[in-house]
């Protein structure tokens, strides 16, 4: 290994942090052996992690609190087999026949209980603590505004826009070219000289500012973008003018939305004023029925959510339904809260965030998770075992309803793309439906893959052959329509069923018809059929 690839005294003891063990800090940095990682630790003069030590009374009073080892080691910050093997030490076998509710602990003025050690006491869930951390203090408040540096600026469809408001502006140079992302995944239209020379003027910008990530025309969607190549990692705080930004959350990131004048000001001057907000607590819980993917269980709970008062809140996601889920399920799962007019969405670390940056980045960092005594403005649980394929039509999130409720309903398009719905998982799901059929001769299917990779890695699994054939229209990999756009290839009268995640309220006119946004198996089992077709007796 060369020299250059040796971490610092500094990494090292951030990666043992993390990772505890030689072993687990080698497997992470990929390529090295435990003992070379023994030998720079003895090197730098840093000593062998010493493991947390519980007591039984900890232990007991974590069991009796929750009753789960997932749960219970996600509190005091180990794993559910950790949590196991100390339950198992004390012989704690049983199952608490009544658990204990913090919430309803009083002082009655009686002994006081032993205590233990206070591991996550604070108060704080996971975005107070993103931006705790990136305005160097120790706790903020509800409602405290703070001005802090982000960990990444990304833009996209109104970068143009946001130069013209820098040179306005009278700035010179950005603060740190290294933390602006910019990507063309809007700018994609050929035929307008317009558009040609915002492209151009972003083009020149990037080359005088010597930005570091810049994502031209076919390289994918923006958001995609950031998290396939770990320009955000887990416990940091990025920005963006678009409100999808909140997908972040699935890698236990906080992402917030501001104006295209106030991201100027950030590119000049690498600070940004936050409103510390409100956070919801959700679980989800249940196994999901044959035909069920994440974007129905997100409109699911959108649609349930929107009757409640979460407007400007984060939303926490838990329960065995999202430990479940991959990093790109839960980023359709966080992008969606937009819909219901959410702040955003965060689901914690856990080993499937840290399995999915094993190879992936080399750059350290630190997850953070809600203190056990959170301060949640609501808590809510849903049930998704008997839940079925969802769509969501024209309007508001009331207008979610059962597939089934719409089946047989004529469709003229059909198009499967964007970042929340172009990724391998959806290419994949709707070749597996229409693989070895041919697309209904009075719908057109249009293909935008997530990203360059994407469209790779399908090409190498024949995932792409198999649309082609079915009769499907591959096209360059980005956003496609997904900015509301669809009035190009949609008519007024004509109806299009769509994976981008997309306010469905955007095309409810007559330039555009009817857009509803549906997953990728209803909008793949409904372009074989022509008609709005319920998937399950598609999917395998």
């Amino acid at each position: 290994m060369s020299r250059t690839k040796i971490p610092t005294k500094s990494e090292l003891i951030q990666l043992q942090k993390l990772y505890k063990t030689d072993e687990k800090i080698a497997e992470r940095l990929g390529g090295v052996t435990p003992q070379l990682v023994a030998y720079w630790r003895r090197k730098k003069n840093i000593q062998r992690s010493s493991f947390p030590k519980f007591s039984e009374i900890e232990i007991r009073e974590v069991w009796e609190r929750f009753g789960d080892d997932y749960r219970c080691g996600l509190e005091i910050g180990i794993s559910k087999a950790a949590f196991y093997n100390w339950r198992r030490k004390y012989g704690i076998k049983d199952r608490p026949a009544f658990l204990k509710l913090e919430q309803l602990e009083l002082n009655l003025g009686g002994p006081n209980r032993i205590g233990g050690r206070k591991v996550n006491f604070g108060q704080q869930t996971i975005a107070q603590k993103i931006i705790a951390s990136r305005a160097g203090v120790e706790k903020v408040d509800i409602g405290e505004i703070v001005s802090i540096e982000p960990d990444l600026v990304a833009t996209h469809s109104d970068s143009g826009q946001i130069v013209e408001h820098f040179k306005e502006d009278g700035y010179g140079y950005v603060w740190n070219p290294n933390r602006i992302l910019i990507s063309l995944d809007y700018l994609q239209t050929f035929d307008n000289a317009k558009v040609a020379q915002v492209n151009k003027t972003l083009r020149e910008f990037v080359r005088r500012q010597s930005i570091k990530h810049f994502y031209d025309i076919g390289e994918g969607a923006c958001h995609q973008l950031v998290i396939e190549n770990a320009h955000v990692l887990p416990g940091q705080f990025a920005i963006s003018t678009d409100p999808y930004v909140s997908a972040y959350g699935a890698i236990d990131a906080f992402g917030a939305c501001i104006t295209p004048s106030e991201m100027a000001v950030v590119w000049a001057t690498g600070r940004v004023s936050i409103t510390t907000p409100e956070t919801v607590k959700v679980s989800i819980n249940g196994k999901p029925l044959r035909g069920v993917l994440p974007k129905d269980i997100a409109l699911f709970v959108a649609k349930n959510l929107s009757e409640n008062d979460i407007a400007g809140k984060i939303i926490e996601f838990y329960g065995m339904t999202v430990t479940q889920m991959s990093v790109s399920e839960r980023f359709i799962l966080c992008q969606l809260t937009t819909l219901m007019g959410a702040y955003g969405g965060i689901c914690p670390f856990d080993s499937i965030t840290r399995r999915y940056f094993l190879g992936r980045t080399k750059m350290p960092y630190r997850p953070l998770l809600a203190d056990r005594d959170a301060n949640y403005l609501d808590t809510y649980e849903f049930n998704i075992s008997h839940v079925s394929p969802q769509i969501a039509r024209p309007g508001s999130c009331s207008n979610i309803s059962p597939v089934s409720e719409l089946d047989g309903t004529p469709i003229n398009q059909v198009v499967l793309g964007s970042c929340v719905g172009g990724r391998f998982e959806d290419l994949r799901i709707a070749a597996d439906i229409i693989k070895g059929k041919r697309i209904h001769p009075e719908v057109r299917m249009i293909i935008y893959p997530g990203s360059r990779s994407i469209y790779l890695e399908a090409l190498k699994k024949g995932i792409i052959r198999a649309l082609i054939e079915a009769g499907a229209m591959v096209m360059h990999p980005g956003c496609g329509p997904c900015k509301g756009s669809y009035d190009c290839i949609l008519a007024g009268g004509e109806r299009c069923l769509t994976t981008s995640g997309r306010y469905p309220g955007i095309g409810d006119d007559s330039k555009c018809g009817e857009i509803l946004i549906v997953s990728p198996a209803t909008a793949a089992a409904s372009a074989l059929r022509g008609v709005i077709t319920d998937p399950i007796g598609f999917v395998k």
